[in-house]
């Protein structure tokens, strides 16, 4: 239901962010290049980490397993046993108390209060109008609240959302249009809103209303919608450095889901795109939400997460993947890095 429109525009080119891995990858090696034989190996590192769990040393096997994962090539088998071993090691692992060290991600969310909008099919002019009441704000608002007690929650307090909520008393009139289809696109959205800083935020989210209660006048033509809900990369300059998420029905929340269930979902691309485009990691190493899969269901390898498997008579919906993305696919470093401000956080 909740896609990502199409690839982020990517901020470096290939060169830079192969240099960053490289420059990391230098940066691990506390030798010098005439004791690099001396080295440990891969293998030799994943045995001291299991020497330290069973030596009941949570910490430092967790921090070993990760800085293997973040600084090293790894294939898919290993990543995978590096990830079984964050999931039960970071319950063992005292979560972060202290807002100081923990990463800091800021978004500013916006409530488009009306949408008029026109679209031609065939020969035929439709038009839909909505208006936002107060009550469907309330419920934006507690979902913004969700979302971001989840990530600290599923960060375990290493990265926190820093957001606000304001509601423009404006009328929206475009929709950016792919195939007969539409969205509330940045170029028509971005204008209604107020001024918002180059690189001052690291997402800029939007909520516009296309269906559900009008006004009691109004007959309203179901507008083709390309998606409930999109996000881009940074999109220079449009996006003024930051991620786009909009979300272009009622509250972005259906009833079966928990508050902020489908912003989280949407700002997990945020987070992915990031770390692949601003920080340097490896392509996937942070995890997809459009992953999920049912148990036994098959699906493409390349689209589908790789570990976990969602159980239709316990789950009622995605909130365990994304858990899972959080504590099992980014570490805790890349958690305190991670931002679309064009800036560099080290801690």
């Amino acid at each position: 239901m909740l896609a990502r429109l199409f690839s982020s525009p990517a901020s470096f080119q290939n060169f830079g962010r192969s240099l960053l891995f490289a420059l990391a990858l230098v940066g691990f090696s506390v030798l010098s290049l005439a004791d690099d034989a001396k080295s440990p190996t891969q293998s030799e590192q994943l045995a001291e980490v299991e020497r330290l769990e069973k030596a009941e040393l949570w910490n430092e096997a967790l921090k070993l397993a990760e800085t293997i994962y973040e600084m090293s090539p790894t294939d898919d088998a290993t990543r995978l046993l590096l990830r079984d071993k964050f999931d039960v090691l970071r319950q063992k692992v005292a979560p972060n108390r202290d807002p100081s060290k923990a990463g800091v991600w800021k978004v500013r969310a916006f409530v488009v209060r009306s949408l008029d909008f026109s679209w031609q099919d065939g020969d035929a002019t439709c038009r839909a109008q909505y208006v936002y009441d107060d009550e469907e704000i309330e419920r934006i608002r507690r979902g913004m609240a969700g979302f971001a007690a989840f990530v600290e929650k599923f960060s375990d307090g290493w990265l926190r959302i820093e957001w606000t909520l304001e509601v423009v008393e404006k009328t929206a009139t475009e929709m950016a249009a792919v195939d007969g289809r539409y969205w509330a696109g940045p170029v028509g959205i971005l204008p209604l809103l107020p001024e918002i800083p180059v690189n001052s935020t690291d997402t800029i989210m939007a909520f516009v209303k296309t269906d559900g209660t009008a006004p009691a006048d109004v007959k309203n033509d179901a507008i083709p919608l390309l998606l409930f809900g999109g996000a881009i990369g940074e999109w220079a300059p449009v996006t003024r450095g930051a991620t786009y998420i909009s979300f272009n029905w009622g509250t972005g929340a259906a009833s079966h889901e928990p508050d902020g269930e489908p912003m989280l979902h949407e700002w997990l691309h945020s987070l992915q795109w990031a770390l692949e485009d601003r920080q340097g990691y490896p392509r996937n190493l942070g995890g997809n939400p459009d992953g999920g899969r049912f148990i036994g269901e098959e699906r493409d390898p390349e689209a589908a997460d790789p570990c976990y498997r969602r159980d239709p008579e316990k789950d009622k919906s995605w909130i365990g993947l994304y858990e899972h993305i959080l504590r099992c696919h980014n570490t805790r470093k890349m958690l305190r890095e991670a931002a679309s401000r064009d800036k560099r956080v080290k801690i």
